[in-house]
């Protein structure tokens, strides 16, 4: 029986839906689905099978629905102190708002009779007891509580309330419920970290198991808003088709065979460029220590050096790492990006003036002065090579 076990990560959630939206396309179905925290109320409407009404449900998720008023920001500390003051002042946010929205959006007739089964995580505060209660023993009318209560995470949000007893977030126990999923007899695991804060239990039994996390940055787990949670859905779409071996790339994404191809175009002229220029012993401790890899002829650490610089190049010249790209439109943005910052002079960004500086000079062939400046700024030496490589090429 296999089981998708879906970890808390507040506004990181959202990249579980991106997960959902490629395992769909997959066609990869499951028997078991466990979830904590915000983890739990995307596996209610995995259960139910909603993937559009969960879109909808993301869209809706935002400060303005906790504050009430409209909040922008991306500062992490602001959204700290925002919470914290209102800790302060209310003892945590009041998620009622939140709650109706889950209310309208959870179909109980369809969950309670979908047939893959269905558990999560909260704890009991008044009794310091750790809940795992699968669908089964979840009555219909304490369903929105239940998946409340795994998802209040205190002191952000206030305690929940059950019955005269208080209850919070599911990850201060396991923010990870594969136990949970081996208790309902999953036989093979596909699992979500969000990588947030929370307790993971180890599994106690050995079984088939997929991973599939975030390469790329997400939201603060706290901050909501629909810019962030857009971004989220692409990751998690993106991750998991890596996972599948249906698109290559790490922070950036790649369609079926790319990678292969750049490297059959480019890997060897790149490779002839870094030899001409690092006859110094200084240098190749330099760029090792940066890379954290070798510079033997090993295959698969050449390899990962140059897609390394592939990607990285793309984040210094800030590609959108959302798309889904071929590698000629890849380097064509990156050649395009590259002509625009020389005709404008446009490179205040320290490191972009430094890999600027270095593709001008090696297209001069001044060697040595790159072998001077290259010593502090080795990792900035290799993406100018990458670029003069699909210029020059």
């Amino acid at each position: 029986m296999r089981a998708l076990v879906l970890s808390g990560g507040g506004s990181k959630g959202s990249y579980e839906i991106g997960v959902w939206k490629a395992l769909r396309k997959l066609h990869i179905k499951f028997d078991i689905v466990t979830g904590t925290s915000i983890g739990a109320l995307n596996g209610a409407l995995i259960t139910q099978g909603s993937f559009y009404k969960a879109l909808h449900l993301w869209k809706k998720l935002n400060l303005k629905v906790l504050f009430g008023e409209d909040i922008s920001t991306s500062n992490s500390l602001d959204i700290y102190k925002m919470y914290g003051k209102n800790f302060l002042k209310n003892g945590g946010m009041d998620v009622k708002e939140i709650e109706n929205i889950i209310d309208k959006t959870v179909n109980r007739k369809k969950f309670y009779n979908s047939k893959i089964n269905y558990g999560l995580v909260t704890f009991n505060l008044s009794k310091a007891q750790a809940i795992e209660i699968e669908k089964k023993d979840i009555k219909e009318e304490k369903l929105v509580d239940y998946l409340m209560a795994s998802a209040t995470c205190y002191p952000a949000f206030k305690k929940k309330d059950i019955e005269g007893l208080k209850f919070i977030d599911g990850g201060i126990y396991d923010n990870m419920p594969i136990n949970l999923a081996l208790k309902m007899n999953a036989s093979e695991i596909v699992a979500v970290d969000l990588r947030a804060p929370g307790m993971k239990k180890t599994p106690k039994k050995k079984v088939p198991t997929t991973i599939i996390s975030p390469n790329n940055k997400l939201t603060n787990f706290l901050n909501f808003y629909e810019e962030g949670t857009a971004r989220n859905i692409k990751f998690g779409y993106n991750d998991t088709m890596k996972v599948y071996n249906k698109l290559e790339g790490k922070e950036y994404t790649f369609k079926k065979n790319q990678l292969s191809k750049v490297k059959k175009q480019y890997q060897e002229f790149y490779e002839h460029i870094i030899k001409n220029i690092l006859n110094s012993k200084t240098l190749i401790k330099a760029i090792t220590d940066v890379l954290n890899i070798t510079t033997n002829e090993n295959k698969d650490s050449r390899e990962n050096i140059f897609f390394k610089i592939m990607e990285e190049t793309g984040k210094t010249f800030n590609l959108d790492e959302t798309k889904i790209y071929s590698y000629k439109k890849y380097n064509k943005l990156l050649r395009k990006k590259l002509k625009n910052h020389l005709k404008d002079g446009n490179y205040d960004k320290k490191n972009i003036a430094t890999v600027i500086e270095f593709y001008q000079t090696l297209k001069e062939k001044k060697y040595k002065d790159l072998q001077k400046k290259a010593l502090t700024h080795p990792f900035d030496l290799l993406k100018a090579v990458y670029l003069f490589t699909i210029i020059e090429a």
